[in-house]
């Protein structure tokens, strides 16, 4: 249990830093790229408050696609011993996504930016984060049993572990789909809610 807890602690470790990285990145941008993501993140939020048609398809199926993209991707990496340090790599980039887009919409929006911020984030982004957190966990331990293997001779029933595994990746696939249809049908309800606060 104190291992499993130890594990946890260092990926979550890993994901503060790459929040906190995200939101410093946010705030020492150049001119021109502050220029670019002020454009992107006022659309959006403009789009949502004047009742904009938002084509929920095309948002559904971007959704889908990259979570289960990096989900999909962290998974094969941890069939392999180098997945220790690739995975690792995409959490701390997926949180540092996440930490940038919190800065940026709160630079824009100041105080406001706070209430935006987290209806952007909660719950599906923050559903999403948790789960290739947990995917890193299962897979940095299947490439810690194929290392024991390999370099330390030790027996290791594979395929029990195997079958575990694409368990665990199945669960996780149900729940980034209802994580996607979060994002896409009822976050910008709740934006929408609070769109007084975007001028």
């Amino acid at each position: 249990m104190a291992k499993i807890k130890k594990k946890y602690l260092y990926l979550l470790i890993i994901v503060i830093t790459g929040i906190i990285v995200g939101i410093i990145f946010s705030n020492i941008l150049s001119n021109e790229d502050n220029k670019l993501v002020y454009s992107k993140i006022t659309n959006y939020f403009n789009n949502i408050k004047n009742d904009v048609p938002i084509n929920y398809l095309k948002n559904l199926s971007s959704s889908l696609k990259n979570n289960y993209l990096c989900l999909i991707a962290i998974w094969i990496f941890g069939l392999s011993i180098i997945g220790l340090l690739l995975n690792n790599f995409i959490i701390f980039f997926k949180s540092f996504v996440l930490g940038f887009s919190i800065g940026s919409i709160i630079n824009i929006y100041f105080y406001g930016g706070l209430v935006l911020s987290f209806f952007y984030i909660f719950p599906a982004l923050i559903i999403n984060i948790l789960v290739f957190l947990m995917m890193t966990y299962y897979a940095n331990n299947f490439s810690l049993k194929l290392f024991d293997v390999i370099f330390r001779k030790k027996e290791f029933k594979l395929s029990l572990f195997m079958k575990k595994y694409t368990k665990i990746l199945g669960i996780f696939i149900i729940i980034l789909t209802i994580s996607s249809l979060i994002e896409t049908f009822i976050m910008p309800f709740f934006i929408k809610l609070f769109s007084f606060i975007i001028k």
